[in-house]
């Protein structure tokens, strides 16, 4: 009998444990989630630490935005987006470690990508690794697009484009140039850039005169410039960073030369430059490939102007493309999660794939790699202290000045 009675206890104890085991897999299941998490590694610290803090301010005014209104809709009900940040300190390794902490400890939903090619090529391999997308909000060097990856979305056209309204405006004005300069530090993105600009202005007749690939963060480029002046092109493009553009400048000015048109895809948009350079930054031009007097809105951000007063509500002057950039790619991502009414990977995914349409930012529209292969750039030039867009024709609120000097 008590073998009997502790054997149907036994059983009882299983059947219970076996219940309760199913209730508590279904619960995991059904699981309501309580908020979206997305993870974002920035470089807050180090040489990069003035544009990733840009990055973040743009995915901070994202997703307030969002969040004011109640979240994202995902099926039938709105989930507030919760951004977990972390500092790369500006290296590509530590950018890596980061995003698989990120997805692995963390448990984020999606990935919003760091700053620049470089980090972003280490990070979308993870990302691609655990099935996670990631919004390459400012990297959009080729390399990236070309692994085969299927979970990496770009925010910017190719970056092999970004001088191509600068090229285009050079072959519009009267007495056009003939000879070009380029110059640009050996790191992915600016060789990118330059390998582009030297291939679409020689198919526009241009003939590249000076071509170099200089160590990146160089402190003396006086060598160049006196090859530059010594090759005699009229116009110099460089696709550096900030602190070269401003030593451009600077040694072009020593070494006296006179150039009919000088451009930077960093630098000029940016208030250091002419704080650093006075008198010396007036008519150098710009490229960007977002202005707040873009004529681009949508039912989030409003007009591109509504989000310029916005971001200087929030975080003051200094608008750039860069944040602009971050707020678009957390909007790509908002507008697949809620055309999915999911958050699953493999749908979102597709609703990205199959997304065309515009923004504030402008158009968007993805090829099979990733890449944005609508929009382009504008061209910009400083007219005494003011960015005056001036290329294409459709977004110039200015005339160019040609020749410069």
């Amino acid at each position: 009998m008590k073998r009997k009675m502790l054997g149907t206890l036994v059983f009882l104890l299983v059947l219970v444990l076996s219940i309760q085991g199913v209730l508590f897999a279904g619960g995991q299941k059904e699981t309501v989630k309580k908020e979206i998490k997305i993870g974002a590694s920035v470089s807050l610290s180090g040489s990069l630490a003035r544009f990733g803090n840009m990055v973040k301010n743009g995915y901070e005014l994202w997703a307030d935005t969002v969040n004011s209104n109640g979240g994202i809709k995902v099926g039938n009900k709105k989930l507030p987006v919760k951004i977990i940040y972390y500092d790369d300190q500006s290296d590509n390794q530590t950018s890596a470690k980061l995003t698989e902490k990120l997805i692995t400890q963390d448990k984020v939903d999606f990935l919003l990508g760091p700053f620049g090619s470089g980090p972003t090529f280490a990070t979308t391999a993870i990302a691609e690794k655990y099935n996670k997308i990631t919004i390459a909000t400012l990297a959009n060097a080729t390399k990236i697009y070309t692994r085969g990856f299927k979970n990496v979305f770009a925010v910017l056209s190719p970056g092999s484009w970004i001088f191509y309204s600068f090229i285009d405006m050079l072959a519009s004005v009267p007495e056009k140039p003939e000879k070009i300069a380029i110059i640009t530090p050996n790191d992915l993105f600016p060789v990118t850039v330059a390998k582009g600009a030297k291939e679409y202005a020689e198919k526009k007749g241009f003939k590249v005169v000076y071509y170099e690939e200089y160590s990146k963060g160089v402190q003396d480029l006086s060598s160049t410039i006196l090859k530059i002046k010594n090759s005699g092109a009229e116009v110099l493009m460089g696709s550096g960073y900030l602190g070269e553009a401003i030593l451009t400048v600077r040694q072009l000015k020593e070494q006296r030369v006179k150039l009919k048109a000088i451009a930077f895809t960093t630098g000029p948009e940016l208030l250091d430059f002419q704080k650093n350079l006075g008198e010396d930054a007036n008519h150098i031009f710009g490229v960007s490939w977002w202005m707040p007097q873009m004529k681009y809105s949508d039912s989030v951000f409003g007009s591109a102007s509504d989000y310029a007063a916005k971001y200087k509500a929030k975080f003051g002057e200094g608008l750039t493309y860069q944040a602009a950039a971050a707020s678009q790619g957390g909007l790509l991502l908002q507008i697949a999660i809620e055309k999915a009414g999911s958050l699953d990977t493999d749908t979102v995914r597709k609703a990205l794939k199959s997304y065309k349409g515009t923004t504030f930012w402008g158009p968007t529209e993805f090829n099979e790699k990733g890449q944005n292969i609508a929009g382009g750039t504008v061209t910009f030039q400083l007219q005494n202290g003011k960015k005056v867009t001036v290329w294409p024709k459709k977004a110039a609120t200015g005339t160019v000045i040609y020749p410069m000097h």
